[in-house]
């Protein structure tokens, strides 16, 4: 089926934002989502042949670098970090950024609290599952032990998959729960489009690592049904799109919530990954169709000056009024998942 992705207009929105990001990430208050800005320059740097995304990226991460990981931080700001460092690491071949990116993966893996079954906690003690968590973890784990052919590596970023779904995965609807308690089995009320977008960014991502590293069907069962979870998000997550707007609400299944950038945004970029990775259970043409429209729609939220606009910020879990009660406005987590979304489809387009 032929693309009606208007190629010029995404490289174009790209070019703004990738523009404005760059200045941003190194003149801005730090935040959490700069790790996530970060690795959206180098998803824009590559797929626009650029190198001023990777300078500001390199600037950015330097006194990181010289530091080393901040792990007695808050987790949100230092998990994050082992994805750009590992985009950092193939853009330059400094293994500085490996080493760097590997010593977070083992803190993630060794030093911070878990479940029983090995979820990571970053709020401990009590045993709270965050859908946020399978971003900020599974993919750059997947992606070092690909670069270090470290196949158990791999095995256990799938695990980690896998282990959010057990948990925060509802039957019913496809769609994930924001938060769950995993002694008492209890879960948040609502289901959150931007944490069913960390869960659709990270599976993908997985399963894309797999694949690339040669490792399908090494982990039995396990990537089939990763694969299954995916798919079956995608499918509802299709079904749910605004049509007017091509967005999503940011409450998926209330459609008097808000409409919502960084979601879209995140649902671009794992319904593009689906339909390459060609996932068995995946409704392609219906796929396709929202994948096409989401583009467009994130394309839209760029204004001339290069600012991605519609993202909801910070948003803890509660119940429907407290999250249409978060503010709406810039984030850089948006901005670097936008980055994502477009670069990937530039990438597909030619």
């Amino acid at each position: 089926m032929a693309s009606s992705i208007d190629k010029e207009a995404v490289q174009s929105c790209l070019e703004r934002l990738a523009s404005h990001s760059g200045e941003e990430l190194l003149s801005k208050e730090p935040h959490w989502g700069d790790a996530i800005m970060c690795d959206g320059l180098l998803y824009a740097a590559r797929a626009l042949k650029a190198e001023a995304p990777v300078r500001k990226a390199i600037k950015w991460f330097g006194p990181k670098l010289a530091g080393g990981p901040g792990l007695d931080r808050w987790f949100w700001f230092w998990s994050a970090e082992a994805l750009p460092a590992l985009g950092l690491y193939q853009a330059t071949g400094k293994s500085d950024y490996l080493e760097y990116a590997r010593a977070i993966v083992d803190a993630v893996e060794h030093k911070t609290s878990h479940t029983a079954d090995g979820v990571p906690i970053p709020h401990p003690p009590e045993p709270i599952v965050w859908i946020d968590v399978v971003y900020f973890v599974a993919p750059a784990m997947a992606a070092l032990g690909r670069l270090t052919g470290d196949e158990a590596m791999v095995g256990r970023a799938l695990d980690q998959v896998l282990l959010h779904a057990k948990y925060l995965l509802d039957p019913v609807t496809d769609l994930f729960w924001h938060v769950a308690n995993a002694e008492k089995r209890t879960h948040s009320p609502c289901l959150w489009a931007r944490g069913n977008s960390w869960f659709s960014i990270a599976c993908s991502q997985v399963l894309r690592e797999i694949r690339t590293a040669g490792f399908d069907g090494r982990f039995g069962g396990k990537a089939e049904d990763a694969a299954v979870d995916l798919a079956r998000q995608m499918n509802a997550i299709s079904a749910l799109q605004d049509q007017a707007s091509g967005l999503w609400h940011t409450v998926l299944e209330q459609p008097t919530s808000y409409l919502e950038s960084s979601a879209s945004a995140g649902f671009a970029l794992g319904l593009g990954r689906a339909l390459q990775l060609d996932l068995d259970r995946l409704n392609s043409f219906r796929a396709r169709r929202t994948y096409e429209r989401a583009i467009s729609a994130i394309c839209a939220k760029i204004d001339s000056a290069g600012e991605f606009s519609g993202v909801s910020q910070q948003t803890p879990p509660g119940d429907f009024a407290h999250y249409q009660s978060i503010e709406v406005g810039t984030a850089p987590f948006g901005s670097g998942v936008c980055m994502m979304a477009l670069a990937e489809a530039l990438e597909q387009a030619a």
